[in-house]
């Protein structure tokens, strides 16, 4: 076999050889670290090559001749740079790029990092040895870390006893003794020799810096007292570790007590807990917080923001928005979300609540302040006393919901409990008849409307009168109020407004100070017409906004109202401040030719929008021919016209059914209206029957529309 020799050659002269038996190639970061060794360091390992023609083909050192051409096309090289190689046979260099490729073998990651740790003992720096050998700093880093680990677990490592990653576990600490410590523990058993299992052992006596007290506490603060901490160089997110827990403990409970300071001001007790279990609360009983008026500044800014996107919709068109517009638009529409979710959850404790309550102050498990309140605690249970058992009444003071444990301790101690015991009543079969005597009971009310109004209109009045949705009811029944705050400027002062008013000074109340049941008793007992009034007060206060033309409106409410007759125009009239300035002005004068006509549009439409507005709400006023001058046709479409959705104009196509007259006293006016209304039926013919569209109709005009209207408001309109 023909001895190899050794030449220069020019790097001209060389290519890639295709009997290399590398095809696939190396990463961009692996040729990166090869292109910055060839760089500062120049070939340290001669190219293998084969002669070709006039040049030679490199059949080992491919990657290397790669690099070396592209520091040729950066200007690093001359062209003609010559490069020692070593030169073999065609036969020899098949045989030879096999042997290189195939049998070889990796350095060794421990003789990396110590051959690194060397250099920067040698006075080189991180960033040099990083920049000779072609790597990232942090892959220096992370070998320097390394290169700390205890000597024992080198050893180990080199021994194959250990993996890599169970190496750089180790590292999250320099520790040597608390190294060899883990590692001793886990030599006598190699089920658990696992990077996790070695964290989890070296940071066992510390709080993670996700933990939630470290996030609450925060680690900068903790540092700033003074507190250690291991970094995991090798975790994704650069873990960090506090290691005295103690410090962190009594950081966070000066945090905790601060905000129990305040709270003790208002609240009978608080306590503050790093930890809480999750039946923590089990043996307390509850106070729930009371629905309130939100805060005012609250309130003023959303309706700031609301009246600021009302003059985007109505003052700018298509070309003079601007991209700022829309961005201003946006924000004030994202704030807007942000405050009314505050507005709906505006509730809070009443002084008799915290006069009995208290508060755990403690950590969520996002690091952030928790505030259980409203706490009662067992001492402080409302006790029963004999008269309180023999009248059936409630307790004094606030409304208090008994914990669980105490509910099964109250009725375990029945005597009606434990006579169940001695006949052999289980808590099974006690179900069962509970639910039979449920369904007897269900069965008997559904066909009592008497007794089934009682129940529902004080289970309501419970829940509407005294503003508390936490307090228990005999029937399930929610009624929520349906205002919102952000129009509450909008109907104060006015006529539905005093109707409201006069309407709940004409309540009868005076049974709600009664204690339970006695005050349902005085319920039932009320005149007919006073229960009435209460049950359509409550109702009222439940019923669901909308105008006629809301996408999804509900039908039922358009027919609700058109039952009523209700005229919207005569409690409310479109003025410069409630409409006029707050639409678009092509809007108003497009109302003013449709109804008025052109000329009076034509002469407002050169004036500017606070002028049109005044000029309009004299227009649509509720005499518009002593206030604007108009004609009586025009006037009476003016003073009559509202926007749309606010009337109540759609029709009504069902027949209401006939009313049971069974359970009410009547005057002398209440049978004449009997009889006339036989006698209007009698009047009527067959077609007429069934055509209930008929029958509403000749019943209108029998009806004297004034009737309905309050007193004040007949006053108020004329």
């Amino acid at each position: 076999m023909t001895n190899p020799t050794i030449a220069m050659i020019p790097l001209n002269k060389l290519s890639r050889s295709p009997l290399n038996v590398r095809k696939t190639a190396a990463s961009e970061e692996e040729d990166n670290e090869l292109y910055a060794s060839i760089k500062a360091n120049g070939i340290k390992q001669n190219l293998l090559v084969h002669k070709s023609g006039n040049g030679y083909h490199v059949h080992a050192g491919g990657r290397r001749l790669t690099m070396l051409e592209r520091l040729v096309s950066e200007g690093e090289y001359a062209a003609d740079k010559e490069i020692p190689c070593i030169i073999e046979t065609k036969k020899q260099a098949e045989e030879t790029s096999l042997i290189e490729n195939f049998i070889r073998a990796d350095m060794h990651p421990a003789d990396e990092f110590e051959a690194f740790n060397t250099l920067e003992n040698k006075g080189w720096s991180r960033e040099e040895i990083a920049n000779r050998f072609g790597v990232t700093l942090n892959f220096v880093e992370r070998r320097m870390k390394l290169a700390r680990v205890s000597p024992v677990i080198i050893e180990a490592f080199r021994a194959n006893k250990l993996t890599l990653e169970c190496v750089q576990a180790f590292s999250i600490t320099d520790d040597h003794g608390r190294q060899n410590e883990i590692w001793a523990e886990m030599e006598a058993s190699p089920y658990n020799r696992y990077p996790q299992h070695i964290k989890s052992a070296l940071t066992q006596r510390t709080y993670h810096g996700n933990s939630k007290l470290a996030r609450f506490v925060g680690v900068d603060a903790y540092l700033a007292a003074g507190g250690a901490v291991l970094r995991d160089l090798f975790s994704d997110n650069d873990s960090v570790h506090l290691t005295d827990s103690g410090l962190l403990e009594k950081l966070a409970s000066e945090k905790l007590q601060a905000a129990a300071d305040e709270l003790a001001k208002e609240w009978k007790w608080v306590s503050i807990e790093l930890e809480v279990a999750y039946d923590a609360f089990r043996p307390f009983g509850r106070v729930y917080p009371e629905p309130i008026d939100p805060d005012p500044v609250i309130v003023n800014e959303y309706n700031e923001l609301a009246n600021r996107l009302e003059v985007l919709a109505c003052d700018y068109d298509d070309d003079t928005w601007t991209e700022e517009l829309q961005e201003e638009e946006d924000a004030a529409s994202e704030r807007m979300a942000k405050l009314k979710r505050l507005i709906d959850d505006s509730v809070a404790y009443s002084a008799e609540q915290k006069a009995v309550a208290g508060v755990v102050v403690t950590v969520d498990h996002a690091g952030d302040l928790r505030l259980e309140a409203g706490l009662v605690r067992p001492e402080d249970l409302p006790k029963k006393t004999a008269s309180t058992e023999s009248d059936g009444g409630e307790s004094p003071g606030p409304d208090i919901q008994l914990p669980v444990s105490r509910r099964i301790s109250t009725v375990a101690s029945d005597p009606v409990t434990e006579a169940r015991k001695e006949q052999g009543v289980s808590t099974a079969l006690a179900d069962d008849l509970r639910a039979t005597r449920h369904q007897i009971l269900k069965a008997h009310l559904a066909v009592d409307y008497a007794t089934a109004f009682d129940a529902m209109l004080y289970s309501m009045c419970s829940r509407v009168l005294t503003n508390n949705s936490y307090r228990s009811t005999p029937i399930n029944v929610s009624v929520s109020h349906a205002e919102t705050y952000r129009s509450r400027d909008a109907i104060k002062d006015s006529v539905a407004q005093r109707m409201m008013q006069a309407t709940q000074e004409g309540l009868n109340v005076e049974w709600k100070s009664l204690p339970s049941p006695q005050d349902f008793h005085a319920m039932c007992a009320l005149p007919e017409i006073d229960k009435q009034a209460l049950f359509a007060w409550c109702v009222a206060h439940g019923v669901v906004q909308q105008l006629a033309t809301d996408h999804g409106a509900h039908p039922v409410i358009e027919v609700i109202g058109q039952r009523m007759a209700v005229d919207t125009a005569a409690c409310w009239r479109p003025t410069a401040e409630n409409y006029w300035s707050r639409v678009k002005k092509d809007h108003a004068i497009k109302i003013a030719r449709e109804l008025i006509d052109d000329r009076w549009a034509d002469d407002k439409a050169k004036d500017k929008k606070p002028v049109i507005a005044a000029s309009m709400e004299q227009a649509f006023s509720e005499d518009p021919r002593a206030a604007a001058g108009l004609t009586p046709e025009t006037a009476e479409k003016t003073s009559t016209w509202l926007p749309d959705g606010m009337a109540f104009n759609g029709s009504f196509t069902e027949q209401a059914p006939e009313p049971d007259y069974s359970s009410h006293d009547y005057d002398d006016d209440d049978d004449q209206d009997l009889d006339d209304s036989e006698e209007v039926e009698a009047n009527l013919d067959d077609d007429d029957i069934d055509d209930p569209e008929a029958v509403l109709q000749d019943d209108e005009q029998n009806v004297d529309e004034d009737d309905d209207i309050p007193a004040f408001l007949k006053e108020n309109a004329a």
